[in-house]
Order: structure tokens, then C-alpha cells, then sequence
């Protein structure tokens, strides 16, 4: 089993690195007991594969006793998150919210300074050193995937064609209606067909507007999908929709994914409707 400690100064991050490697396919505990820390590395340790465990301030009596079993049970990697006084205080008033170790009389610098006292020695064994202090939540996640290793998950586009009639997908992002291009359906020759057919597809791109509604959209998303991954999100739904969703909105689809790959995205496309 591999194991990760997760520690760091109150303010830094920790919980957030936590949900961070969660999504990175740890199991996580966040403060686990210090006293329950090697039955947990026997009963677990054929099962799990990869663990991470958060450790702060609150178990502080119990670090003597935490250190032995770092030391028992290397290797585990430390990764330790620190930040500046200033930010952390600055984090605490924007939260309301007040150290562990502040005392009614404490002001929260004195506060966050006695912690970094007690935690000294656990920062001095760390493995991996963050500092955050200048870190956005998304930067964190790509600072700890770097720090460890870790292969982040290729940026993902889905889109989606479907028909109004039948709903709005839930997960869409993004919603593009084709509504304003000749209806196939009421020609008789196209009706029983789909957007995969010759004919249908012929018959919706003749249209003088299509091909500037698709530049268009495909001009709008070249802009705004260079920012997604930035934000921390992997994976963007695009809903493509027309009435009954088997006709226009498959042929616009197919051609936007198609865009969207020469440019170098990875693309699936999934047609929610076609068979209704």
C-alpha cells in the first residue's frame, strides 16, 4: 500500500489536498487517529492500494508517538503544506474563523505561530514541501500532481445531440439550438432517416447559415475550452439540440466534433435521441 501523510500549518490546505488526491484515486482519511494509525496500516494495507491520510494540529499530544511510526513504517511519503502568516491571517478573518490553538486572549498570528512551533519537527521530515500561499485551489491540485507524479487526466469533451421534445440533457455545460435550420422531418423522402444519412446531411448543410453558425460556435469554444482546464475542470458537456434530436442536431454535432479534434481536443460524441 502506498501511503501518504498529509500535514501542514491550520489555513494551509490540507483538507482541500485531501479531496484533491481523493480525485486522484486515494482512499482518504482526514485525522485519523493517531493511536489507530498502525492497526489500520495491518488491516488495510492488502486491500487498498493507494492512502492518504491528513494529520493536524489536534493531535499534537500524540506526535511522539506519530513520529515512531513514521519511522516504523517507511516508506510513507510526508507531504507538508505550509503559507505565510500574513495569508493564513488573512483566511482566517475572510472565514471567520479562528485557529485550533487560539485562546480567548490569542490574536490569530500568535496562534498560528505556536503551531508552527509544534509542528516544526513533522515539517522537518517532510518529503514533499508546499507552500500555498500564492496558490489558487486549482494550482494546488496541479502543484500536488506534479510533486508526486501523478498523470492528470486528459481534458475530456462530450457532446451531446438531442431533441428538445424529449428534454434538456442534465449535465450540459453549454446548449446549442439548431431549431432555426429546415426541418428534414417534414420532408417525407428524409423523415425515416437520421443525420447520419447522405441525404439528410446534404439537405441541413445547404442551408446559407449553417456554416456560419458553425464557425461561429466552433470560434467561441476554441476560446473558451483553453481556459477550462486551467479552472481544475477535466471534463465540459456540450448539448447540441434540435426538435426531435435526429436529424440537424446529429449532423451539426458530428461537424463540431470533428472542428474540435483538428484542434487538437479529445472529443466523444454521444446521440441521446437518434433511435426515438
Amino acid at each position: 500500500m502506498k501511503v501518504l501523510i498529509v500535514a501542514g500549518i491550520s489555513g494551509a490546505g490540507k483538507t482541500l489536498a485531501l479531496k484533491f488526491l481523493q480525485d486522484f484515486g486515494y482512499f482518504c482519511i482526514d485525522n485519523l487517529p493517531v493511536e489507530f494509525m498502525e492497526d489500520f496500516f495491518k488491516r488495510k494495507g492488502q486491500t487498498l492500494k493507494k492512502c492518504a491520510i491528513g494529520i493536524d494540529i489536534r493531535e499534537r499530544k500524540y506526535f511522539p508517538q506519530f513520529l515512531k511510526i513514521l519511522k516504523k513504517n517507511k516508506p510513507m511519503c510526508v507531504v507538508f503544506l505550509d503559507c505565510s502568516s500574513d495569508v493564513l491571517v488573512r483566511r482566517f478573518v475572510e472565514n471567520r474563523r479562528r485557529p485550533p490553538l487560539a485562546g480567548k486572549k490569542d490574536s490569530i498570528l500568535s496562534a498560528i505561530s505556536k503551531e508552527r512551533k509544534l509542528l516544526a519537527e513533522i515539517k522537518a521530515i517532510a518529503d514533499i514541501l508546499i507552500d500555498t500561499s500564492g496558490l489558487t485551489p486549482w494550482e494546488l491540485k496541479s502543484v500536488l500532481a506534479k510533486k508526486l507524479k501523478i498523470a492528470v487526466e486528459k481534458f475530456h469533451i462530450e457532446i451531446v445531440s438531442f431533441g428538445f421534445k424529449w428534454g434538456l440533457p442534465q449535465e450540459v455545460d453549454f446548449v446549442f439550438d439548431v431549431r432555426f435550420l429546415p426541418n428534414p422531418n417534414y420532408e417525407k423522402n428524409l423523415r425515416k432517416l437520421t443525420g447520419f444519412s447522405k441525404k439528410v446531411r446534404e439537405f441541413v448543410i445547404k442551408n446559407s447559415t449553417y456554416k456560419k453558425f458553425l464557425s461561429t460556435t466552433e470560434a467561441l469554444l476554441k476560446e473558451v475550452l483553453k481556459k477550462y482546464p486551467q479552472s481544475g475542470k477535466n471534463f465540459l458537456t456540450i448539448g447540441c439540440g434540435c426538435t426531435g434530436g435526429r436529424h440537424r442536431s446529429v449532423v451539426f454535432a458530428e461537424d463540431l466534433s470533428s472542428l474540435l479534434r483538428k484542434e487538437g481536443f479529445f472529443v466523444s460524441v454521444n446521440h441521446r435521441d437518434i433511435k426515438k
